[in-house]
């Protein structure tokens, strides 16, 4: 079935869910897509107005895109979707006019949060905060993205991205070979010297597994309310490593 890859290996997986009338009874994306449209009708990411010929037809749809006016009930034949939240004038089911905000004011909400030190914070031993995100190149674990020959062409490998002050003071040169520590474990990646960070501070890319991995080196702690890891900060330090891994003469199958 084309178009279809993606549900092949949930349907071929999960046999015992194919039973009537409440089964992973799905033949295609379309019919999965249908059940969504479905299910959202009313919410706040309201599907119902997206077709499956609307996505091609517009390169895409913005959501809320509702099946019916939200102030009369009336069906929309073709609402265009939302490119943009919250406009002055915006109706939402929440708010009904009241203003554009997903409040029954129709106001925004701003919730002041006091200042916690992280809880892996910087010492003399640890002088260095350890920051991890994504590239503009790469995605989450990089399963789809590093097959893209483009893609690893424009960041082919994690690096230890440093400030110009902080490498100079460490003795390492750009594309040096250095290595990471933490409480927890250490990594060995080419340094990147750049001025886009602050010289307190480095940043690894969590794009990559096994010895290559950022969350070797992260805290596991999480945020009392969100229960979102603090992945973002720890303490760190940094030197110039004594030779390649040995990661490095084993190419993975992208290279």
């Amino acid at each position: 079935m084309e178009g279809d890859v993606e549900i092949q290996p949930v349907a071929s997986r999960t046999p015992q869910l194919r039973f009537e009338p409440n089964g992973f009874t799905f033949g295609s994306t379309r019919e999965i897509f249908e059940e969504l449209r479905i299910a959202s009708k009313g919410g706040v990411a309201d599907y119902s107005g997206i077709t499956w010929e609307k996505i091609e037809r517009q390169m895409g749809v913005f959501w809320p895109c509702p099946s019916h006016d939200y102030k009369t009930g009336e069906p929309v034949p073709d609402h265009p979707g939302t490119p943009r939240l919250f406009e002055p004038g915006s109706y939402n089911p929440v708010a009904r006019g009241a203003g554009p905000f997903y409040f029954p004011d129709g106001k925004a909400r701003f919730n002041v949060a006091d200042y916690r030190t992280p809880v892996d914070d910087i010492s003399a031993e640890y002088p260095l905060f350890l920051t991890t995100g994504r590239v503009v190149s790469q995605f989450l674990s990089g399963t789809q993205t590093r097959r893209i020959g483009p893609l690893i062409d424009q960041y082919p490998e994690p690096r230890i991205e440093i400030h110009p002050r902080l490498a100079a003071k460490l003795g390492i040169n750009d594309g040096d070979w250095a290595t990471a520590e933490t409480r927890r474990s250490s990594v060995t990646l080419r340094a990147q010297v750049v001025t886009t960070i602050r010289p307190d501070t480095i940043f690894i890319p969590y794009h990559w597994a096994g010895p290559k991995s950022a969350n070797r080196l992260t805290v596991a702690a999480q945020d009392p309310i969100s229960k979102i890891p603090q992945y973002k900060v720890c303490g760190c330090r940094v030197r110039k490593a004594d030779g390649p891994p040995e990661y490095e003469s084993k190419l993975e199958p992208q290279q």
